[in-house]
């Protein structure tokens, strides 16, 4: 049982890392706790996807090719490029707390293909019962994910450098984000 939390708590931690910078970037934008709220709903509504995504694989009712599931890059390449040109309009763009939760699962589900093919053999070999506490360790690491990702946010430091340059540093890392989806999954390979 150990060795399962072990490797349980370790695989989350590899896999939803990138999440992390996110989820400062995003903490940090927000004005509001409504607006965080949000961000950490989304947070949850995009990995219950994931989860859910992977089960399904696992239990082998959903196969779909790799070179498939990396279309899911060209969601954050369209986020990362909507951002930039209302940059470029110098419009400031008011998300309202809807659009926080949206937001953040969309990006949250497409920035997880590399979750979804570590998930699948990671719960096809471990029982039902195993993988209900996989499942609540899991979600629980969510709401862990987004404290340190909010109490991150508020350290001057990184409070400094996020408010000066997210708005900049946040679309091109999605763009970047989407093209590595792309071409980690070989879909870019696959299209052309």
């Amino acid at each position: 049982m150990v060795m399962l939390v072990a490797t349980s708590i370790i695989l989350f931690m590899a896999t939803n890392i990138d999440d992390l910078f996110f989820l400062m970037t995003w903490f940090s934008q927000a004005k509001t706790t409504e607006q965080k709220l949000c961000i950490a709903g989304g947070q949850y509504l995009g990995f219950l996807l994931l989860l859910i995504t992977s089960m399904l694989g696992a239990f082998g009712t959903f196969l779909i090719q790799k070179e498939w599931v990396g279309l899911l890059g060209l969601l954050p390449i369209y986020i990362g490029i909507k951002s930039l040109i209302m940059l470029y309009r110098s419009r400031s763009e008011q998300i309202n707390v809807v659009g926080w939760l949206l937001k953040t699962a969309a990006i949250t589900f497409a920035n997880g293909s590399d979750n979804i093919g570590v998930y699948i053999p990671y719960f096809s070999t471990n029982s039902l019962e195993n993988l209900m506490l996989i499942l609540f360790m899991f979600l629980a690491l969510v709401a862990v994910w987004c404290y340190i990702g909010n109490l991150l946010s508020n350290q001057p430091f990184i409070a400094q450098i996020l408010e000066r340059n997210g708005h900049i540093i946040v679309p091109i890392m999605l763009i970047l984000l989407g093209v590595y989806i792309l071409i980690k999954q070989g879909t870019v390979y696959y299209i052309f």
